[in-house]
């Protein structure tokens, strides 16, 4: 019985410590060796990028639930082209960004956003684009924060999914950090995979996203947003913003499986300045699988209420 006992621990430990081993601490050192912009927060240092005539109109580009902010590297050019200052981050936990314990709620990534408008003294009411989870964070900030919101465009955002049976399951305490540790690197990394083998995406994003995946932490902020931003079930904070006066547009593919494009019904009734622009076809990686398509209805959104 002892043996089966030890037998089943190494089977469940080995993958879990070797999941985990070689990674790296995301320090000042590490920073230093990456370069870029950094911003220090109470939570860590984001990193960030800013492009574009300082005295142009800002928009803050928010990116989803696991990709970083390259995730926008197609996309921004073509905005900064069309005479805008463009803002990006990697939320914290993503990216080069530091990997803080958490909890990764509302109020820490609330607190991003304003830390961004505050520190790089950006002048508001200004426009916020969130990608996936990212249009959900833009919503909640600006259900809290209307005055600073002049528009919100939403690419595939999250708030209508409900909660999946496997996230219930990640939920669950150490089978969550079990599954997530051994599993999330993989599960993140495979959208990408498969654009870039289509070539629909870029190829430098798997580098881009391995590179990150060697610090420790990433899965980590992963579960810990599963299990303390609702990000399936927003809808009281669309109605907010539905109740204001900020300008909505939702960008949605209609072969979106991440984040189903019947949810834009249901946003339709919460929100009801809702503009939503279909791209029949599109997944859920649209941002980096259709950057032109995609960056073409943002100007166009940003113009209406430049």
């Amino acid at each position: 019985m002892i043996k089966w006992v030890v037998l089943v621990l190494l089977l469940v430990l080995t993958p879990y410590w070797w999941a985990g081993a070689g990674l790296r601490d995301l320090d000042e050192a590490a920073r230093v060796s990456l370069g870029g912009q950094y911003l220090a927060t109470p939570s860590g240092a984001i990193a960030y990028s800013q492009k574009g005539p300082e005295d142009a109109p800002v928009v803050i580009l928010v990116h989803g639930f696991s990709t970083p902010k390259f995730v926008w590297d197609q996309v921004a050019p073509e905005l900064v082209g069309a005479g805008y200052r463009v803002v990006s981050y990697d939320h914290l936990g993503r990216g080069y960004s530091e990997r803080p314990s958490g909890p990764y709620d509302s109020s820490l990534y609330q607190a991003e956003l304003t830390t961004i408008i505050d520190e790089l003294e950006l002048e508001t009411p200004l426009a916020l684009v969130g990608y996936s989870m990212g249009g959900a964070n833009v919503v909640d900030f600006a259900a809290s924060h209307p005055a600073l919101v002049k528009q919100l465009i939403l690419i595939a955002p999250a708030g209508y999914m409900g909660e999946s049976s496997f996230a219930a399951l990640l939920k669950l305490p150490l089978l969550g950090e079990w599954l997530t540790r051994v599993f999330g690197k993989a599960y993140a990394l495979a959208s990408i995979r498969d654009e870039v083998a289509a070539g629909k995406a870029p190829q430098q994003m798997l580098g881009q996203f391995q590179q990150q995946l060697q610090f420790k932490g990433y899965t980590d902020s992963l579960l810990s947003t599963l299990r303390h931003f609702p990000m399936g079930n927003l809808q009281h904070r669309y109605r907010l913003v539905g109740e204001s006066n900020i300008p909505v547009t939702a960008i949605w593919g209609t072969k979106d499986k991440v984040v189903p494009y019947a949810g834009a019904n249901a946003m339709g009734s919460d929100v009801p300045q809702l503009q939503l622009v279909t791209l029949d076809g599109g997944s859920h990686s649209i941002t980096y699988s259709q950057p032109a398509e995609v960056a073409a209805e943002l100007i166009m959104a940003l113009e209406r209420e430049r």
